[in-house]
Protein backbone atom coordinates (compact mmCIF):
# COMPACT_ATOMS: atom_id res chain seq x y z
CA UNK A 1 0.00 0.00 0.00
CA UNK A 2 1.02 3.90 0.47
CA UNK A 3 2.67 5.35 2.87
CA UNK A 4 2.57 9.11 3.50
CA UNK A 5 5.66 10.58 3.69
CA UNK A 6 4.11 14.31 3.97
CA UNK A 7 0.43 16.32 3.31
CA UNK A 8 0.31 20.04 1.83
CA UNK A 9 4.16 20.00 0.92
CA UNK A 10 4.51 24.24 -0.36
CA UNK A 11 7.50 25.26 -2.14
CA UNK A 12 8.05 28.58 -1.85
CA UNK A 13 10.25 29.48 -4.75
CA UNK A 14 8.27 28.03 -7.23
CA UNK A 15 5.32 28.75 -5.12
CA UNK A 16 3.75 25.15 -5.82
CA UNK A 17 2.10 23.08 -3.15
CA UNK A 18 1.36 18.92 -3.34
CA UNK A 19 -1.59 17.44 -1.27
CA UNK A 20 0.10 14.15 -0.32
CA UNK A 21 3.31 12.81 -0.91
CA UNK A 22 3.53 9.38 -0.43
CA UNK A 23 5.15 6.11 -1.01
CA UNK A 24 4.37 3.42 -3.01
CA UNK A 25 6.84 0.12 -3.31
CA UNK A 26 10.08 2.37 -4.59
CA UNK A 27 7.69 5.15 -6.08
CA UNK A 28 7.59 8.57 -5.22
CA UNK A 29 3.81 9.55 -5.56
CA UNK A 30 2.85 13.03 -5.80
CA UNK A 31 -1.46 13.35 -5.68
CA UNK A 32 -3.50 16.40 -6.41
CA UNK A 33 -6.75 16.14 -4.77
CA UNK A 34 -9.63 17.94 -5.63
CA UNK A 35 -13.40 17.62 -4.59
CA UNK A 36 -16.89 19.62 -5.53
CA UNK A 37 -20.15 19.10 -5.66
CA UNK A 38 -22.45 19.08 -8.88
CA UNK A 39 -21.60 19.00 -12.48
CA UNK A 40 -21.73 21.84 -13.99
CA UNK A 41 -17.76 22.38 -14.12
CA UNK A 42 -17.27 18.40 -15.10
CA UNK A 43 -15.45 16.01 -12.32
CA UNK A 44 -13.08 17.23 -10.09
CA UNK A 45 -10.12 15.56 -11.05
CA UNK A 46 -10.33 16.92 -14.43
CA UNK A 47 -9.99 20.42 -12.70
CA UNK A 48 -6.08 19.86 -12.52
CA UNK A 49 -5.14 22.49 -15.51
CA UNK A 50 -1.14 22.29 -17.15
CA UNK A 51 -0.36 25.11 -15.57
CA UNK A 52 -1.27 23.77 -12.06
CA UNK A 53 1.12 20.57 -13.36
CA UNK A 54 3.51 23.13 -13.46
CA UNK A 55 3.53 24.36 -10.20
CA UNK A 56 3.17 20.45 -9.22
CA UNK A 57 6.19 19.41 -10.94
CA UNK A 58 8.32 22.20 -9.96
CA UNK A 59 7.54 22.01 -6.22
CA UNK A 60 8.07 17.62 -6.81
CA UNK A 61 11.62 18.73 -8.28
CA UNK A 62 12.30 21.03 -5.13
CA UNK A 63 11.24 17.71 -3.02
CA UNK A 64 13.30 15.54 -4.58
CA UNK A 65 16.37 17.95 -4.15
CA UNK A 66 15.31 18.30 -0.70
CA UNK A 67 15.42 14.93 0.41
CA UNK A 68 18.31 13.34 -2.00
CA UNK A 69 15.70 11.23 -3.63
CA UNK A 70 16.09 12.80 -7.50
CA UNK A 71 17.10 9.16 -8.44
CA UNK A 72 13.33 7.73 -7.00
CA UNK A 73 11.42 6.82 -9.72
CA UNK A 74 8.08 8.72 -9.08
CA UNK A 75 4.47 9.51 -10.91
CA UNK A 76 1.95 12.23 -10.39
CA UNK A 77 -1.40 11.03 -9.54
CA UNK A 78 -4.92 13.01 -9.27
CA UNK A 79 -7.64 12.12 -6.78
CA UNK A 80 -10.77 13.51 -7.17
CA UNK A 81 -13.86 13.24 -4.70
CA UNK A 82 -17.46 14.09 -5.47
CA UNK A 83 -19.13 15.07 -2.57
CA UNK A 84 -23.01 15.29 -4.00
CA UNK A 85 -23.16 11.93 -3.23
CA UNK A 86 -23.68 9.78 -0.16
CA UNK A 87 -20.71 7.98 0.14
CA UNK A 88 -18.64 10.71 -1.66
CA UNK A 89 -17.59 9.23 -5.02
CA UNK A 90 -13.43 8.79 -4.90
CA UNK A 91 -12.02 8.80 -8.83
CA UNK A 92 -8.01 7.63 -8.61
CA UNK A 93 -6.61 8.89 -11.60
CA UNK A 94 -2.54 7.08 -11.30
CA UNK A 95 -0.21 8.75 -13.56
CA UNK A 96 -2.55 11.52 -14.36
CA UNK A 97 0.17 13.66 -15.90
CA UNK A 98 3.92 13.53 -16.82
CA UNK A 99 6.48 16.27 -16.25
CA UNK A 100 10.15 16.05 -17.42
CA UNK A 101 10.71 18.96 -14.53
Amino acid sequence: GYTILIKNFRDTISRGEIDIIARYGEEIVFVEVKSGCGKQFGPPETWVHPRKQQRIARAAQRFLQDHQLFDSPCRFDVIGIMLDQTPPHITHIEQAFWSNY
